[in-house]
């Protein structure tokens, strides 16, 4: 098995060589983003329910020991909405910057991912032309047609083509997937990072 792979891979010709590594940057870029996901979206759900739970019961030095407790690149994002010494509108400010920061975070390296999914598709059909000149190629050379004279062209060319659309469709559907889950979280960071505001200014304001 290992072995025909190898063959249908040579047989591609030269363009499956940064296809390969469009493949294996993909690949990485999936794998670290599942476990940035993995690890940080429970994180940041577990310290937001935590904390509106503790504010709503009006305990609000509960409610910064716990943000002092997560990791700060995911207790950043909320210990803003819970400093009411400041006017609430530096805090909303600074609680922006903090949801832009996450942002940036969550969308790391996505960029590879739609790169790659939009360029790969034409590197495979590249591959497609060249396998194509060099079956016209073999054919001018033997001066005679028929399907065993460009049978390795048009080989080179399908195999090319081939590889290049799945290397596209697992990026694409990566950078999709991705991307719809990190929107998903900042939405929901958003809305509980509003609630932490409403809930730390108004007990501020009722002492």
């Amino acid at each position: 098995m290992e072995t025909k792979l190898a063959q249908l891979f040579l047989q591609g010709g030269w363009v499956m060589w940064p296809l390969l590594i469009f493949s294996v940057l993909s690949w990485a870029v999936i794998l670290e983003r599942i476990y940035t996901y993995l690890t940080v979206r429970p994180k940041l759900a577990e310290i937001a329910t935590s904390l509106v739970q503790s504010l709503r019961s009006g305990d609000s030095n509960s409610a910064r020991q716990i943000c002092m407790a997560g990791k700060p690149q995911i207790s950043d994002v909320f210990i803003n909405a819970l400093e009411t010494k400041r006017p609430r509108e530096l805090a909303e400010r600074m609680t922006e910057r903090s949801r832009v920061r996450l942002m940036s975070q969550l969308k790391r390296n996505l960029w590879i991912l739609g790169t790659i999914g939009s360029a790969s598709p034409f590197v495979g059909l590249l591959g497609t032309v060249v396998g194509i000149v060099r079956a016209f190629n073999d054919m001018a050379e033997k001066g005679a047609g028929g399907f065993s004279v460009v049978a390795g062209g048009i080989s080179e060319a399908l195999i090319a083509t081939a590889f290049g659309l799945i290397v596209a469709i697992v990026a694409l559907l990566g950078y999709n997937i991705f991307v719809t889950a990190a929107n998903q979280t900042l939405n929901g960071v958003k809305l509980a990072t509003e609630e932490l505001l409403d809930l730390s200014y108004s007990g501020n304001q009722s002492h």
